[in-house]
């Protein structure tokens, strides 16, 4: 439907450039005062491009990021030649600051690479072999207040890549995720 209401403006738009253009000819006149025809081509812009507009892709921005998705799974998200690791790196960061932030455990299921480790407060380790295994999980168990101060705190434009991954946090409570070398993001680690 928005599809079709940005056609059709323009299209009109179009039809209102071609008109005020004169379907592609402007009409000059020598140093004598005599008329001379130039086409579009010899005026150098369309008439889009006159009236400011950009035209139309064959691909909208959902269909772009479908692809840049791929068929990793939702959470895993793929290098692109358009956007360079570090971008990659804030863009997944900041999917996890907001997932933590909403204390929403499918959004941050969804962001994981199984298996995962997750240590509870009470440094019991367990490992997440799938989302039902976080999703089952008591949100006030993942999502203790030391790790959402934790995530919340961090500037997603300064993290660096260690060794061990990306660390989204501070001091004991934090999450760790890590660019594997197929170009996926995924979650590794969450230390409440």
């Amino acid at each position: 439907m928005r599809k079709k209401k940005i056609s059709c403006i323009c299209f009109a738009i179009l039809v209102a450039a071609l008109l005020t253009a004169g379907c592609g000819r402007k009409e000059a006149s020598d140093s004598s005062g005599t008329p001379i025809e130039t086409t579009e081509s010899e005026m150098g812009d369309s008439p889009m491009k006159r009236a400011g507009i950009q035209e139309e892709t064959s691909e909208s921005p959902k269909e772009e990021e479908a692809e840049v998705m791929g068929e990793a799974g939702p959470g895993a998200m793929e290098s692109s030649e358009s956007q360079g690791p570090d971008k990659k790196v804030e863009a997944f960061a900041e999917k996890v600051q907001e997932a933590v932030s909403d204390r929403d455990l499918e959004a941050l299921a969804d962001l994981i690479s199984y298996p995962c480790v997750f240590i509870t407060g009470d440094q019991e380790k367990i490992i997440l072999k799938n989302s039902g295994d976080l999703t089952k999980q008591n949100p006030d168990m993942v999502f203790g207040d030391d790790l959402m101060v934790a995530v919340a705190n961090v500037d997603t434009g300064t993290l660096k890549e260690t060794q061990k991954g990306v660390v989204l946090g501070e001091g004991d409570s934090n999450i760790t995720f890590q660019v594997k070398p197929d170009g996926t993001i995924g979650i590794i680690e969450i230390i409440e």
